[in-house]
């Protein structure tokens, strides 16, 4: 089945539009506003297109002439080589991380001998002094609260 050629459905035909007992110039004016208001039918609504294949294109059995037949790899090669690349890959992104912690160890123990040396000349501030004791505020609290019941 081919498709059907495409019809322009033209709304400013001179035989659908008539102008009886006017004047040229008042025609054509009027032909010109009718063009503009008349809006032609969306693309995506005609049925048929010229531009759009209707059909999928046929598939053609493969000649049968051939006198060598083809030679396709194992899949087992291609993956075993994929998971071998694979495994070179997560191999190298494991020792760039041992290289990365061992840094990071590194500098932390560099960071705390600083702070153990700068120990010496820092001013010693009250911070070893113990917590007060919240337990007699309380006490007083429930004392004073009981006097007003």
């Amino acid at each position: 089945m081919s498709a059907p050629p495409e019809h322009s459905y033209d709304v400013s035909n001179d035989a659908l539009t008539v102008f009886s007992g006017s004047s040229p110039e008042d025609v054509s004016h009027a032909r010109q506003l009718w063009n503009s208001l008349c809006m032609p039918t969306p693309f995506e609504s005609r049925l048929v297109s010229a531009d759009i294949p209707q059909r999928l294109p046929v598939s053609r059995p493969e000649r049968s002439g051939h006198s060598e037949p083809r030679r396709i790899e194992p899949p087992n090669l291609n993956a075993a080589q994929q998971r071998e690349e694979e495994r070179k890959r997560y191999l190298a992104m494991a020792a760039q991380r041992k290289e990365t912690l061992a840094l990071l160890r590194r500098q932390r123990e560099q960071r705390i001998q600083k702070e153990l040396l700068s120990a010496a000349f820092k001013p010693k501030t009250p911070r070893d002094k113990a917590p007060k004791d919240n337990t007699n505020e309380l006490e007083m609290e429930k004392e004073m609260v009981s006097q007003l019941d």
